[in-house]
């Protein structure tokens, strides 16, 4: 059926048995329906829309007996009932999600230290508490819709609805579904949090710089490597750094990039990438001196990095400014090296060694950076 209607004047409009028309081959547009006197047409038409979406036109009279046309539609009959005592069920429903979110938050106490470790923010970790919670609302929904579904279809087939006409497709359900999945995502925003204090179990929760001690800034990098990934590292902020020693318009400008390794007293040998480094926008003039010192933890094998920044040349407003986004750059970068498989940071590690020089031949004048 069309639910469009436009009226035409009585004069172009010709009435003729159905029989001919079908004859003639001319398609149905609209169908008109004559009640019977004593028949309730408004209830007849009310139970039609309730299970259909069309527009219809009716013939009724008024109060004073003279007839009207007026227009119906689904949306007239239709409304929607029983939403105060859906509360209790969501507000029970909504702490059973809310207990085992909390509850898969401390089963994945260790989970969420290795996210942490690894370099993972507290927001990012929250949002994969978040991301679940999502799956189970949509996975949730879909599966009730289907299984509502096929149970109403086994009580049509046993005749035990009494009548009750079914309406998949309505708004009702749409609602439903939706406030499903709200309920859910508002459930998981606190098991979220505190895994995100889990992660970060202080105040803050970003990384924060230290201030600078008048051109000089000195700061552990937030970073732990074992002793056999050094030379590896190396290799891969060589590389790196390397790339933006020809004139571009990047984020960042290098020059005399070189690993350094210094033999202790002790034995122990200590790594370091050293250059100078220019920070966009150039037109600002900041640049500086950076070193990378790779040093011994209290931990056995465990390796913890020492940043240094000397300030060379540009406003010390712009420098410190600068920098801030310029570390959480470095940081990406130094995640993104954990992320390459062990034949690359093999080949980086190959690198590192071939242009490592020896901080007692600098001291002699033997190589020059």
């Amino acid at each position: 059926f069309d639910v469009s209607f436009e009226h035409l004047d009585p004069a172009r409009i010709a009435i003729l048995p159905y029989n001919v028309l079908e004859s003639m081959d001319a398609p149905l547009y609209s169908v008109a329906v004559r009640f019977a006197d004593g028949v309730d047409g408004e209830a007849l038409v009310q139970n039609f829309l309730s299970r259909t979406g069309f527009r219809t036109f009716v013939g009724l009279p008024d109060e004073q007996g003279q007839l009207r046309s007026l227009a119906y539609t689904s949306l007239g009959v239709t409304s929607m009932k029983g939403l105060g005592s859906l509360f209790i069920p969501m507000l029970i429903a909504a702490l059973i999600v809310l207990n085992t979110m909390m509850g898969a938050v401390y089963e994945r106490f260790r989970e969420i230290g290795v996210y942490s470790s690894v370099g993972l923010a507290p927001v990012h970790i929250a949002f994969l508490f978040i991301a679940e919670a999502s799956v189970y609302g949509v996975l949730g929904v879909t599966v009730g819709y289907l299984v509502g579904q096929v149970t109403a279809k086994v009580l049509i087939v046993f005749d035990l609805l009494g009548g009750v006409s079914l309406n998949y497709s309505s708004l009702s359900a749409i609602a439903s579904s939706l406030l499903v999945m709200v309920v859910v995502l508002l459930s998981a925003f606190y098991p979220a949090r505190v895994a995100s204090q889990l992660a970060v179990p202080d105040v803050v929760r970003r990384w924060q710089l230290p201030d600078p001690d008048g051109d000089v800034w000195r700061f552990p990098f937030p970073f732990t490597l074992n002793r056999q990934a050094i030379e590896s590292l190396c290799g891969y902020l060589y590389t790196y750094f390397s790339d933006y020693s020809h004139e571009s318009v990047g984020k960042l400008y290098t020059e005399k990039t070189r690993i350094v390794v210094e033999q202790r007293a002790d034995g122990e040998k200590i790594y370091a990438v050293q250059l100078l480094v220019w920070l966009a926008p150039f037109d600002m003039g900041v640049s500086q001196y950076l070193q990378f010192t790779i040093e011994p933890t209290e931990v056995d094998n465990i390796f913890g990095i020492e940043l240094y920044i000397e300030r060379v040349s540009g406003p010390v407003a712009f420098w410190q400014r600068l920098n801030l986004g310029f570390m959480l750059t470095l940081r990406q970068q130094f995640l993104l090296w954990q992320t390459l498989k062990a034949p690359v940071q093999a080949e980086h590690a190959r690198v590192g060694r071939s242009v490592l020089v020896n901080a007692v031949d600098l001291e002699n004048g033997e190589a020059a950076g």
